[in-house]
């Protein structure tokens, strides 16, 4: 009987969260250049293809069903349609499902699906622009400070996780002059290690360079016109490994040993 009751949950919350994960790519791919400020304008209305304009039906904005029901192209002018569209949206669906945790207060799981969704906007728009807007990553980090302040119990390490993992970053910015990393790659890693703590947090880095390393040999090897100079967005590495580090719980320093 439990275990159905948390499979219904899981279940749910996929739902919601491939929902939801429409909404962002929509965020994500309207948020201003260069300013990185919301035109609030731009959120309102009707979907419509952005190569023919048609107003979309409520059946073709299904989340990824939609997607394969249309063969990934428009109904009116048949150009293709992006797989970003149904790849977010599975990402966030599994997000939702993955980070909900049952030993949680429902607000203390709501600040954690909040802040998951601002880190998958951040990946949306640093894959574009290769920039992270300070409004969504300070909104990140205030955020991810309530859960030491009103949830969770942070040793001395615990907190500066935080700033260590700032610095760290910042060092590599500040050495490289923006070259090797992004000064908003130092502010998302103050709002990873505030959210997860000095065990999680760290493991989560040391995951987005291991993450990161691999994709792009990967992408180097497949991608010809690539080389090692050209520059490829860190923050969705960074945010992949704090959620492998979150749902696993992984310890990779040994942090809790001293």
């Amino acid at each position: 009987m439990i275990f159905d009751i948390i499979e219904s949950v899981v279940f749910i919350l996929f739902i919601l969260g491939a929902v939801v994960g429409s909404f962002l790519n929509v965020v994500g791919l309207r948020w201003d250049l260069p300013a990185g400020r919301q035109a609030l304008s731009k959120f309102g209305g009707r979907s419509m293809c952005p190569n023919c304009k048609k107003i979309l039906k409520w059946w073709e904005l299904i989340p990824f069903i939609s997607f394969l029901a249309l063969r990934a192209k428009c109904g009116g002018c048949k150009a293709s349609i992006s797989w970003q569209y149904p790849a977010v949206e599975i990402l966030t669906g599994l997000v939702f499902a993955t980070i909900f945790n049952f030993q949680f207060s429902i607000l203390q799981n709501l600040i954690l699906i909040t802040v998951f969704s601002i880190y998958i906007v951040i990946t949306i728009y640093d894959l574009k622009h290769k920039i992270i807007p300070d409004e969504l990553v300070y909104a990140a980090i205030f955020l991810s400070l309530l859960i030491p302040i009103f949830f969770i119990h942070y040793s001395l390490l615990d907190w500066l996780s935080g700033p260590i993992i700032f610095a760290f970053f910042g060092l590599i910015w500040l050495i490289s002059r923006g070259r090797a990393m992004g000064f908003g790659d130092a502010k998302l890693g103050l709002s990873i290690g505030l959210l997860l703590g000095a065990p999680l947090g760290f493991s989560a880095i040391i995951l987005a360079f291991w993450i990161g390393a691999l994709i792009s040999v990967i992408y180097l090897f497949f991608n010809k016109n690539l080389t090692i100079k050209s520059e490829i967005p860190f923050a969705p590495f960074i945010i992949m490994g704090a959620w492998i580090s979150l749902i696993f719980h992984l310890d990779i320093l040994h942090v809790t040993l001293f």
